[in-house]
């Protein structure tokens, strides 16, 4: 009887000491598992958030994953690189981002963000670099392809542009901002015919597409030299770009509206990138004016220029094409400024 009495006693003994363990265990791997359904909720309202531009409730919910648990998780970071984004904190965005592909290399999310920064900073190969990796990662998605193809298209590897912005259209068939990078970057090659029915698709789907129909007058130029015709395709002159602004000012010309030619062609003509044929076209507009003062000072301003300012030129026009580049990317989210 004392024997049995002193194996129950062990056996409860045992029971008791070994019970926190497992309880220990499994209240661990409950919070890890709660913890994981709270940042998969917050993720989507914060991801939601900034897309719909409602920061401040982005930044609410922000507050609800700050304990410990939260920090070890990729997750965890990629909400902050967005924060940052968001924020335009260019530089501690990236570290965030990049500690989240650290911890998860197939973070497509956080590597096309990561994309998105080098592309604000007016680091196009960085961002082309980005993206051939997130494509990687998701070979299927339409808008990753046109990111990549707009980059190819900056570096002016037209090429590469064409394919991407092909694969692209691939998995999203309308889909017309690719359709009219795909137009630009044909008419870089002279390939007219294709950049028009490109752009013929874009109009009969979209007739008020302002950047097309800009780009179609330019088109239509080019092809038949009908600059009434060419004109009817202009929608807003401050939203011309200065290969168009250079076409229409042509237009213009030709049609004896010489004032509408001179306040069009006048930034062109004064900018670094202006080629011999631009300035002395914009000094027969000024002479056929009657300014002859303006085109006395033009001549001026022309004699003074370095005869060696390709480098300047060249910066000057990258930094026109990358600005252009931003308004036309895909964004995920918007930004708060």
């Amino acid at each position: 009887m004392k024997a049995k009495i002193q194996i129950l006693l062990f056996g409860l003994t045992l029971f008791f000491s070994v019970n926190p363990v497992f309880s220990e265990t499994e209240d661990k791997e409950t919070i890890e598992i709660n913890a994981k359904i709270e940042l998969e909720k917050v993720s989507r309202n914060i991801i939601n958030a900034l897309r719909y531009g409602r920061f401040v409730l982005a930044d609410t919910e922000w507050k609800k994953i700050q304990t410990e648990v939260y920090k070890s998780y990729p997750e965890y970071d990629y909400l902050n690189g967005s924060l940052l984004y968001s924020r335009m904190e260019w530089q501690e965005a990236k570290e965030s981002l990049n500690k989240a592909l650290k911890k998860e290399p197939n973070h497509e999310a956080a590597s096309f963000l990561l994309g998105m920064i080098y592309a604000q900073e007016d680091s196009w190969s960085e961002a082309k670099n980005t993206w051939m990796e997130t494509n990687q990662i998701s070979p299927y998605n339409p808008f990753y392809h046109y990111n990549l193809g707009l980059a190819y298209y900056i570096l002016k590897d037209y090429n590469n542009a064409i394919l991407s912005l092909n694969k692209s259209l691939e998995y999203k068939t309308n889909y017309n901002e690719a359709k009219f990078i795909l137009a630009k970057t044909y008419l870089e090659l002279n390939e007219t015919e294709k950049a028009k029915t490109e752009l013929v698709t874009i109009l009969e789907q979209d007739p008020k597409h302002i950047q097309a129909s800009h780009l179609m007058g330019r088109v239509v130029y080019m092809t038949e030299k009908d600059p009434k015709k060419s004109l009817t395709y202009v929608k807003n002159q401050r939203l011309l770009g200065w290969r168009e602004k250079k076409v229409y000012a042509r237009c213009y010309f030709e049609i004896r509206k010489w004032r509408d030619a001179e306040n069009l062609l006048r930034p062109i003509a004064y900018s670094p990138f202006a080629d011999e044929y631009d300035q002395s076209f914009y000094l027969n507009l000024l002479l056929n004016l009657g300014y002859d003062e303006r085109a006395n000072d033009f001549f001026h301003f022309i004699q003074k220029q370095s005869q060696n300012e390709s480098k300047i030129a060249e910066a000057y026009r990258m930094l026109l094409s990358s600005r252009e580049g931003k308004d036309l990317l895909y964004h995920y989210f918007k930004l708060r400024y």
